[in-house]
């Protein structure tokens, strides 16, 4: 019986094994360490805001739409009593629309800042009409302004589009109200033939 044949031998040098090893030994490092962070965060509970900082947000957002409301609804009244070119009843009834308007453009502001903090839609609407009451009030005893506060960027949202849509539906009453009367065209005359 014949011996088998010899077999290859491989050969690696100790350099080559030690930095196999060394990669290997990173690799097991570089692991554990993104277990044990996600571990650890994963036991941390992340605060945003507290409550307090949260119902700061929400007043400061509330007195920031009822600001624009209120300068809008003033703009509109004057408007309406500069003595116009347009019939009284066209300019009481762009004024009319032009009040409802806002009033309905500062309830869906208040609806989005409950529905900001978390309230449900019907939550979000018993606590706007709390909150146009509230405004309302203030609007007969004013008080001085607080400290101002920097929104975050959720409430911010909802106050720059209230801001935009209360100028652009006053600015278009006060177009409407100041407008002169559309006359009828004269027929134009004619040198003859």
């Amino acid at each position: 019986m014949e011996p088998p044949p010899p077999r290859a031998a491989l050969v690696v040098s100790r350099r080559v094994l030690m930095l196999a090893a060394a990669a290997a030994i990173a690799a097991l490092v570089v692991i554990a360490l993104a277990i044990s962070g996600v571990l650890a965060r994963g036991g941390m509970a992340y605060t945003l805001a507290t409550r307090d900082e949260i119902a700061g947000q929400q007043a400061a957002a509330e007195r920031h739409i009822d600001r624009a409301y209120a300068q809008s609804v003033d703009q509109v009244k004057k408007a309406r009593a500069l003595r116009l070119a347009i019939p009284a009843a066209q300019a009481d009834a762009i004024a009319v629309k032009a009040l409802a308007d806002l009033a309905a453009l500062r309830h869906s502001g208040f609806v989005a800042v409950g529905q900001a903090v978390g309230l449900a839609s019907d939550a979000a609407e018993g606590y706007a009409k709390v909150a146009e009451q509230a405004a309302d009030g203030r609007q007969a005893r004013p008080q001085p302004s607080p400290t101002p506060v920097l929104l975050a960027p959720r409430f911010y949202a909802i106050v720059a589009r209230m801001g935009e849509l209360a100028v652009r539906i006053s600015d278009d009453a006060t177009t409407a109200l100041t407008a002169s009367p559309t006359a009828s065209p004269s027929p134009s005359r004619s040198s003859g033939p």
